[in-house]
């Protein structure tokens, strides 16, 4: 039974499916079209589900997280004090000594730096891309000098395929 099933399979000629014809191309297309609208749909509901259970979190977080610090040193206590650490079966609770230390507040100090203390200010060098692509330009062009840092890329076509978001 089995060899002819297998026959009836070898016997059976597969059609290929190429693009050879608009309404072939119109089927892929929608196809990819519907893909993409199926990931930004599986997308969007992913970012809401992850923002209802941060917003969860955060919730029972205000309610809880002070009791469970006091259940947790409590637990400790009982044990002796010996150990900072807690291990339960859903997480490790634990107690650390952080020192004193400053902090920046780093717009109110740059502006107070750029007032009264320039020597903490570090300033930063950038490229104008746009300046420079236009020199490279004009000297290209009057001497056939190339620019240190400027390549020729050689004309080309591309091709691509977008599909509408949303938002258009």
């Amino acid at each position: 039974m089995q060899a002819i099933i297998e026959r009836a399979e070898t016997n059976e000629e597969r059609t290929e499916f190429h693009i050879d014809s608009e309404s072939a191309a119109l089927w892929y297309l929608r196809k990819l079209a519907n893909i993409e609208a199926e990931r930004q749909r599986v997308k969007r509901q992913a970012e809401r589900l992850v923002a209802a259970l941060d917003t969860e979190a955060e919730s029972l977080k205000r309610v809880y997280a002070g009791e469970l610090e006091h259940w947790a040193r409590e637990e400790l206590a009982k044990k002796g004090n010996r150990r900072k650490t807690l291990h339960t079966l859903q997480g490790t609770l634990r107690f650390r000594h952080v020192p004193a230390r400053l902090a920046i507040d780093e717009p109110a100090a740059l502006r107070f730096a750029a007032e009264s203390l320039r020597a903490c200010i570090i300033t930063k060098e950038t490229l104008n891309k746009e300046a420079y692509l236009e020199e490279a330009k004009f000297r290209l062009e009057q001497s056939g000098e190339m620019m240190e840092g400027i390549e020729r890329v050689p004309e080309r076509e591309t091709f691509s395929v977008s599909f509408p978001s949303d938002a258009e």
